[in-house]
């Protein structure tokens, strides 16, 4: 008995929990994603480690970037160590054309979002914070769960600031190899990132390894 209602609980908790999310307006999502703290994380990376949600999964990772499966949907990550580390920032204008253009802003990390209608029901969403960005076309029903889970992600990334000075020190064409501009969003200039996709920067053969690569 007591387990069935640990389970109804969970279930409620879960089935409540999309409905609110659902119920937000977009901005109360933003806000309520970045305002967040997660000090857990299950990705260790060079350089950096992130937590993603379990309802998400891996399924191709090379250098800084990786592919992320949501649903039946393919998330694109490319994390920014090079302008992390020099903290370089680039100020987002909004796009009055956007479905969605707006700055995301919260202490001491940066970013933005904006919503592009590319087809009947398909928008492409690019949000860029704490020096990471996903890129991802979903369905309009989507929208809101998938800017959470992406800020989720984004909001928990950590870097190793000693391990990425030897990286910059050791492998500085492997990075410029990978030197896409997360500041600048497809209303500026086509997708790079998608673009590097389509060439197969991704390799379906390409292992994941998850092991703790952080000290």
């Amino acid at each position: 008995m007591k387990k069935k209602i640990i389970i109804l609980i969970l279930l409620s908790f879960v089935l409540f929990g999309c409905k609110a999310i659902q119920d937000m307006s977009i901005d109360e999502v933003v806000n309520n994603s970045v305002e967040s703290t997660v000090k857990v994380y299950n990705k260790y990376r060079n350089g950096y480690k992130y937590f993603l949600p379990k309802s998400m999964t891996v399924v191709n990772s090379k250098e800084y970037n990786e592919v992320i499966k949501f649903k039946d949907y393919k998330m694109y990550l490319y994390v920014d160590a090079v302008s992390y580390y020099n903290k370089i920032i680039d100020i987002y204008e909004t796009n009055d054309e956007s479905y969605v253009s707006m700055q995301i802003s919260y202490e001491d990390k940066y970013g933005y979002l904006e919503i592009n209608k590319i087809d009947n029901d398909k928008y492409f969403i690019e949000i860029m914070y704490n020096y990471a960005k996903i890129e991802v076309i979903v369905k309009e029903k989507d929208i809101k769960l998938t800017i959470n889970n992406s800020l989720n992600i984004l909001n928990s990334i950590k870097f190793d600031t000693n391990i990425l000075k030897t990286l910059l020190d050791e492998e500085t064409s492997k990075f410029k190899e990978y030197d896409f501009n997360i500041f600048e969003t497809t209303t500026k200039k086509e997708s790079e990132y998608l673009q590097a996709v389509e060439e197969d920067i991704y390799d379906e053969d390409t292992d994941i390894h998850d092991s703790d690569l952080i000290n």
